[in-house]
């Protein structure tokens, strides 16, 4: 034997090979529970952009209404205007403005990936609030008619639907991305809708209270749909508060018996007194003092559920930072611990065997003059060196020991033929029965086939049942094959759960209805366990099919690789099958 190293990839480079790739396994793990933790932050991060822009877009509806007010009342009373209805005018309409703008540059957010298709939306709707504020202001202390100062309003309230559905288009999102805030972000908009019809039935009473007479038929109906409107949204509403935390719980109870309650009742009050002749005996503003702190507890339920909304993915998105930044942390450190202990097994473990390696080659050779290191290793490394140098001294006795090698290997050899725990041929037999078979030309069938078959999650058995049972399964299968087979098809375990049966037929169907046969057998059979417990389980087949050629050798590995592959097949197509190039 030579003492140079034989051909081939040495211990060391195989290492090599393998911590590469474990190392990018690990890396490619690592990265994907990244990945994973990244996305989540990212939609996190995406609700709340989308959050603040549903908010900018509520807290702009409540604006818009509550301009109304001081407009109606720049429109209604004599002159001159009483400063204080000047500077609220003013001061509505600054908040308005600021709170569009608010929402102008949370929709024009680029890390809000949905926010930029509804600026044209909220484009219009500012445009809307702009055209009724000149229409306003062209209007003042009676100037204008009653179909002109509801056309006007109307304009503003128009601006309010556009609002709303970006308010509902950035719900959807936030809840898309984060579901535990759907219930608060559902009571917020129905909040909002119902703050908007709350104010918008005043101004419906507006034209009628200003000229003391009496409600006209379209007023009547006008404002009989917007009461249905308050009424929807209140049926709407109750089914969320049932599961809404005590205190917004207690917001929906104050708003239920301020505004359900006394406000319904004062407004119904006013629509009474509003169809009789003469109308109501109160102005305009003194409806509205009286009805504006009535509306108060909607503002308050809407914005405790926003808040309670924006808690909770602030919360979501302070969870993902953490969580991100262990997962960075934990691949850091899990990558470290990696090197770390590929280093020392490579220095404990991989160079000593390779020292050894080397050493016992130079003995297989003759060379008795080698030495080992004298570096100290841990005691399991010594200790196998220490057994290397009785080797080495043992080395003189080999010769004595060669006759007895031979006359063992010659007992091995009848062994060497079968499987020792089936019974069955082994790989080595099976090719040399088969090379006996098909050069026996007393056989007539033209057809030779070869069937590839392997027990399906074959580790699944052995992980539920144990080892010892999955020896039993194996042996079932061998008895079924003898069984089921012929006397002179050649049946072999090629190792694992791998077996071989080697067939003359007389047309490729026959041997494709062996196959099914053998698979179907297997179904009404059932292993008892060392327990007490029984299982079953399938196979899979694939079958190649040769034709004999008197002129030409039939190519047996070739066979065997296409039964490989047609199993293979049969695996990926579902398993418990036969697969075979027969149409």
């Amino acid at each position: 034997m030579p003492a140079t190293l034989p051909p081939g990839k040495s211990i060391q480079q195989r290492f090599r090979y393998v911590v590469t790739e474990l190392y990018l396994v690990v890396v490619g793990l690592v990265l994907s529970l990244f990945g994973l933790q990244w996305q989540g932050y990212r939609d996190a991060h995406e609700a709340k952009k989308e959050f603040t822009a549903l908010q900018a877009a509520l807290h702009a509806m409540a604006d818009v209404s509550a301009e109304r007010r001081p407009a109606y009342a720049v429109i209604v009373l004599d002159e001159p205007t009483p400063a204080e209805w000047l500077v609220a005018l003013k001061t509505a309409r600054e908040s308005t403005d600021a709170r569009m703008a608010e929402l102008g540059a949370a929709l024009r957010d680029p890390d809000c990936s949905h926010c930029a298709m509804l600026l044209p939306t909220w484009e219009q709707a500012y445009d809307q609030i702009a055209l009724a504020r000149r229409e306003l202001d062209a209007m003042h202390h009676h100037t204008g008619t009653d179909a002109q100062v509801l056309e006007a309003f109307g304009h503003l309230s128009d601006a309010i639907p556009r609002l709303s559905s970006i308010a509902e288009i950035d719900a959807v999102g936030v809840i898309r991305q984060n579901a535990d805030v759907q219930s608060y972000l559902l009571v917020a908009r129905l909040s909002g809708l119902l703050r908007e019809q709350a104010g918008m039935i005043v101004s419906q009473f507006g034209p009628a209270v200003i000229s003391r007479r009496a409600l006209t038929d379209q007023e009547a109906f006008d404002i009989a749909r917007t009461l249905g409107k308050i009424e929807q949204l209140r049926l709407l509403l109750l089914p969320s508060v049932r599961i809404l935390p005590p205190s917004l719980q207690a917001d929906y109870d104050r708003l239920d018996k301020v505004y359900f309650g006394e406000a319904l009742i004062f407004l119904d009050q006013v629509r009474q007194d509003a169809a009789r002749s003469g109308g109501v005996s109160e102005s305009p503003l003194q409806l509205a003092e009286r009805y504006g702190p009535l509306i108060a507890p909607i503002n308050t339920f809407r914005d405790d559920a926003m808040a309670l909304a924006g808690k909770t993915i602030d919360e979501s998105l302070r969870q993902h930072v953490v969580y991100l930044i262990a997962s960075g942390i934990f691949a850091a450190v899990l990558t470290g611990m990696l090197m770390f202990l590929i280093w020392r097994f490579r220095e404990r473990i991989i160079q000593p065997v390779a020292e050894a390696r080397r050493f016992i080659l130079a003995i297989a050779s003759g060379n008795l003059s080698a030495v080992l290191p004298r570096k100290r290793y841990s005691s399991e490394v010594q200790e196998l060196f220490s057994a290397l140098i009785v080797l080495k001294e043992n080395g003189t006795r080999r010769l004595k020991l060669e006759k007895e090698r031979k006359r063992m290997i010659g007992e091995l050899r009848v062994m060497a033929e079968t499987d020792a725990l089936t019974g069955l041929l082994n790989r080595r037999a099976f090719e040399t029965r088969t090379r006996v078979l098909l050069a026996d030309k007393r056989s007539h069938d033209p057809v030779v086939a070869v069937m590839m078959i392997d027990i399906d999650h074959f580790k699944r058995v052995n992980d539920t049942y144990g080892h010892d049972n999955g020896d039993k399964a194996l042996v079932m299968l061998a008895n079924v094959c003898r069984e089921t087979m012929r006397s002179d098809d050649i049946v072999a375990r090629f190792g694992g759960e791998e077996f071989v049966v080697l067939s003359r037929v007389q047309a490729a169907q026959e041997g494709q209805a062996l196959a099914e046969r053998l698979r179907l057998r297997l179904h009404d059979e059932k292993v008892l366990t060392l327990d007490g417990q029984t299982f079953g389980f399938t196979i899979s087949i694939g079958v190649a099919f040769a034709l004999r050629d008197q002129g030409t050798a039939i190519d047996v590995e070739q066979l065997l690789r296409e039964a490989d592959a047609l199993l293979y097949r049969a695996k990926q197509n579902g398993r418990d099958r036969v697969e075979t190039e027969v149409a």
